[in-house]
């Protein structure tokens, strides 16, 4: 990085606290994209620790390595507010420490009824300790808007346009004419579904338990279908894939291809679109998958925090 930002207090930035992956983005840093994972158990100072209000804790990846218990977003629908400010500082503990952090931020959230509630989980003025370093941290919310329209902000939209959103909680279908969204269904059948499937299904290769989800999750991701060194899930995973197309996204996808049929442009968005073999069935049906689908959304929110930020 060329900009050593040493002087800049104020930073713009988005943030996508998902049930599967938390996304943020501050302007001038790579962005932050850590699964949406709280452990409690003792750690080194690794990225993601954070020591606040004399409780100490691990969000991203560590959690996960840790191995023991740790909490999910996914595990509640009211954690992806309640547990805000939490995966906020795990995240900033994932990038290079500063003592002063004030960060303007624009968040997506599925349900912007809750907008005032994450407002004031988030906005303030806090002092952590970021991956053993203090930091000073003052937040401010300057937008809430609903998930996944941040990934259309800044581009040329087609007059008519329908974005199926594949994240892990849910999956979510929208319909815009002319840039003004007309329709917006959340199914909350995300991904989890499907992951939740397979650990099940997998039992007569992992000696008669159910596998671990974070494990099975963090294969797909990287886009291949090796659980452990000797387990392959390659036929578990595409039976279950057909079976979580049929069952669950079905509905959805028709809804999309109804909508093509009347003259709507087709785009995929969301983790989802980066299981393997799900592009190509996406793109057999006519959708745009855009680049970058999963970090999308973050990109865009924090572009609108920055032209909210240079207005006022």
């Amino acid at each position: 990085m060329t900009n050593v930002h040493g002087l800049q207090k104020i930073f713009p930035a988005g943030f996508d606290n998902g049930y599967g992956n938390l996304k943020l983005l501050v302007e001038g840093f790579d962005v932050v994209r850590i699964p949406s994972y709280i452990s409690t158990a003792d750690m080194e100072d690794v990225p993601g620790r954070v020591e606040f209000e004399g409780k100490a804790y691990t969000v991203g990846e560590s959690a996960f390595r840790a191995g023991t218990h740790f909490e999910r977003n996914t595990d509640s629908n009211e954690n992806k507010v309640k547990n805000a400010l939490t995966t906020l500082l795990g995240a900033l503990a994932h990038l290079p420490h500063r003592k002063a952090w004030h960060l303007k931020m624009v968040v997506s959230l599925h349900d912007v009824g809750l907008a005032e509630e994450i407002k004031q989980v988030l906005n303030g003025e806090y002092q952590p300790i970021l991956a053993g370093k203090p930091s000073e941290v003052k937040v401010e919310v300057l937008k809430v808007i609903p998930e996944g329209m941040g990934a259309l902000f800044g581009q040329p939209l087609p007059k008519k346009l329908t974005v199926l959103d594949f994240g892990n909680g849910t999956t979510l279908f929208s319909r815009y004419n002319q840039g003004k969204r007309e329709v917006h269904t959340p199914y909350p059948t995300g991904v989890e579904v499907l992951i939740d499937d397979i650990a099940q299904k997998m039992k007569h290769l992992n000696g008669g338990k159910v596998a671990d989800p974070a494990k099975i999750r963090y294969c797909l991701e990287m886009g291949h279908t090796r659980y452990s060194r000797d387990i392959d899930i390659k036929e578990i995973y595409i039976a279950c894939l057909k079976d979580w197309y049929e069952k669950y996204l079905k509905k959805a996808v028709n809804l999309a291809l109804d909508a093509k049929h009347s003259g709507d442009e087709l785009w995929a968005i969301g983790g989802g679109c980066l299981l393997p073999g799900f592009t190509k069935l996406l793109e057999k049906n006519g959708f745009k998958v855009l680049d970058n689908p999963v970090e999308a959304n973050a990109v865009g929110l924090l572009e609108m925090a920055k032209t909210i930020a240079s207005k006022n």
